[in-house]
């Protein structure tokens, strides 16, 4: 971890830190710098990590993305493959530790007694971050793991260990909030707060809404210790606000510059920010939509929407031939057919530079909605109106798109008949996990990914390449951790990767 570790402040290019008077400008320490200079930066990445490989991976396994094989010769081979190795994805691994290592430097910050508001957004942060660390690797370093130099090879915790210290973190920030007494120099500064501009009752909506998809994610769980926290947590919850609208980053973006833009459109966007070329390598390789996933938009007679033409197929992707038409992942080119003949990322991803300058989004209205209608499907002693949740969760996707109410209604309504509706789904969770699919896919897929390895929901096709019989239930450790962390790191092969068992998320062992 030692590379992690000692790269504490991210040199964020949006954020203009200014330093206190009396600190050198020239070799500032992170237990110097006031958590007024650091906020921002630990915002930022939280976010960048969400936007590169946890999202293109997630959108790759749930066979929602295909590789252009039009542009390129053998796109995606490895993701289709699953072949999971230290090498792969690392920087699933380094982001959201760096993110977590920013949000831990205002935790663990000489001067956080006197910046409890501060502090306490960044706990919501590291909670944000660190859930994908052990949704995605199970155990891995947390107790030992922000000590800078005091300790570069820190210990392996276990992933139940850090979810329940997770939510004493949540809590604790809840608790600062409902209680600390805010005064002129303590607040959070609306230049400082790039999410929620320093609304602290926003703060405390997110941090409920982190709490409740972390205990959530643990609905499987039978070890009894475990069952007592989580439901003793949950039954907490019972009335608390939660996220009632979409949670917005933006410092600043714009096209002047590739590291002002939306991380988001700079990874996936279809022009480069000088609007001088098409961005190749992102939207040109990532941005076209699978066989499958078109067909479920359309309703395709082949899928279990048959029938079902979803609005928002046009405004998140762009009409090739007159329809959704996709990519089979996996299989070789039609020599009767090109690039233009298949639909590609629509929506904001699709148009010139002034897109750089997009809101990010950090968690959707319609994702908190899906997880209060898990949790009254899976906990009807502490929570209710599942459909009402869900219903409302698939209208604000609807309005997110530009569509209406009365189409959604109307479009539930159709739904209904099928084994992805409401109505018509054996297990409401299907229903629920349908329309994360669709919700989620241009800015949380990760959401999507992680519940489907935990609920097999919804019916998602390997790529005709694939090598292994079902998708990863995690991933390997990096490089960097088996190089510099060896004493510490556990030896995962693929086969553990593919199998449950004891190196599995402790979420999902069951």
């Amino acid at each position: 971890m030692k590379k992690i570790f000692l790269a504490i402040i991210s040199s964020a290019a949006l954020i203009s830190c200014q330093l206190d008077d009396n600190i050198s400008p020239n070799t500032p320490t992170v237990e110097k710098l006031s958590p007024r200079n650091l906020l921002a930066a630990a915002e930022t990445t939280a976010y960048t990590a969400q936007t590169t490989g946890m999202f293109q991976l997630s959108n790759i396994w749930m066979n929602c993305w295909a590789g252009n094989i039009y542009q390129f010769a053998s796109p995606m081979t490895r993701e289709y493959q699953m072949d999971v190795a230290s090498n792969f994805y690392g920087g699933i691994w380094n982001e959201n530790y760096l993110a977590a290592a920013n949000s831990a430097a205002i935790i663990r910050n000489e001067n956080a007694a006197s910046f409890p508001f501060h502090t306490a957004i960044a706990k919501i942060l590291l909670a944000n971050s660190m859930q994908y660390i052990v949704d995605f690797y199970g155990d891995a370093p947390y107790s030992q793991a922000f000590m800078q130099q005091e300790n570069i090879s820190p210990k392996y915790d276990k992933g139940e260990d850090i979810y329940k210290d997770l939510v004493v973190k949540l809590n604790e920030a809840i608790n600062t909030i409902d209680n600390a007494i805010p005064t002129a120099n303590n607040g959070v500064n609306a230049s400082e707060d790039v999410i929620f501009a320093g609304d602290m009752n926003q703060w405390k909506k997110f941090a409920n809404t982190i709490k409740l998809r972390i205990l959530l994610r643990q609905s499987k769980v039978t070890d009894p210790s475990i069952v007592q926290f989580r439901n003793a947590q949950l039954a907490q919850l019972q009335g608390q606000a939660l996220v009632d609208a979409d949670v917005v980053i933006n410092p600043g973006y714009n096209s002047s510059a590739a590291a002002q833009q939306n991380p988001l459109y700079r990874q996936y966007g279809y022009i480069v920010y000088d609007g001088s070329a098409l961005n190749t390598n992102g939207y040109g390789y990532y941005g076209t939509i699978s066989d499958h996933l078109a067909k479920l938009l359309i309703g395709h007679s082949s899928k279990p929407t048959a029938g079902i033409v979803d609005p928002r197929a046009t405004k998140e992707w762009r009409v090739a031939g007159g329809t959704i038409n996709g990519l089979v992942q996996g299989a070789p080119r039609d020599p009767n057919m090109n690039a233009s003949n298949y639909s590609n990322l629509g929506w904001k991803y699709y148009g010139n530079p002034v897109n750089s300058s997009m809101d990010g989004y950090m968690m959707m209205k319609s994702e908190s909605e899906f997880l209060q209608a898990e949790a009254a499907v899976l906990y009807p002693q502490y929570f209710s109106n599942a459909q009402g949740h869900y219903t409302q969760g698939v209208t604000a996707s609807f309005t997110f798109f530009g569509l209406t109410g009365a189409q959604a209604t109307t479009y539930l309504n159709a739904l209904n008949s099928k084994t992805v509706g409401w109505a018509g789904a054996g297990d409401k969770i299907a229903a629920i996990q349908y329309q994360r699919l669709i919700a989620l896919t241009h800015v949380r897929p990760v959401e999507t990914y992680i519940n489907y390895i935990k609920t097999g929901y919804p019916e998602t096709p390997l790529a005709l390449t694939a090598v292994h019989p079902n998708k990863p239930y995690r991933l390997i450790y990096p490089t960097t951790e088996y190089t510099g962390n060896s004493a510490n790191v556990p030896n995962i092969t693929q086969a553990d990767v593919f199998v449950k068992n004891q190196y599995t998320p402790f979420w999902n062992r069951n």
